[in-house]
């Protein structure tokens, strides 16, 4: 565990604020919610995802329409690449999203370019299609998926199937 030099007081509700420069660096913004865990004399907070707990499910997923429609697959939480299919896989797996998926995400809206940065700094030349995984009426990641052809209606289809499985699992 690293240090900060930090020092916070908890006020009587029990409350601590997380320096603003932390909140940047590790991506919390207002309103995510964070997990507590206790390790010996430790309390770790961490950040929380809805999707984490299907990463099983969705590369399951994922791998299974990838071997129907042979186009790489990329699922993603509100941070994080969690499962991904085809050439792509190695290349974005666990990787945290870029701004421009992260806001595409956060306003369920996309500007049509042949062109798509999924992580910061790299684009990929590219068709794609991106649905959004809604729960409780909250979009909490996306279904990505790249072609080098037009984006037929099936495969449309098939993002928005995965999309609206992988809600229904969380709700």
């Amino acid at each position: 565990m690293k240090s900060t030099g930090v020092l916070r007081r908890i006020d009587e509700l029990g409350r601590i604020v997380i320096p603003k420069e932390i909140r940047r660096n590790l991506k919390i913004k207002d309103g995510e919610s964070l997990e507590i865990f206790i390790d010996d004399d430790a309390v770790i907070l961490k950040k929380y995802s809805d999707m984490r707990d299907l990463h099983d499910i969705a590369q399951n997923c994922s791998d299974s329409f990838y071997d129907v429609i042979n186009k790489d697959i990329l699922i993603t939480d509100l941070n994080k690449v969690i499962a991904a299919s085809g050439p792509l896989k190695k290349k974005y797996l666990n990787k945290e999203i870029s701004n421009f998926i992260s806001d595409s995400i956060k306003n369920r809206n996309i500007e049509e370019t042949h062109d798509i940065e999924i992580v910061n700094g790299i684009h990929e030349e590219s068709e794609f299609n991106i649905s959004y995984v809604v729960v409780s009426g909250d979009a909490v990641g996306s279904v990505i998926i790249l072609s080098d052809s037009k984006i037929t209606d099936l495969v449309k289809k098939t993002s928005n199937f995965i999309a609206k499985f992988l809600g229904k699992h969380l709700e």
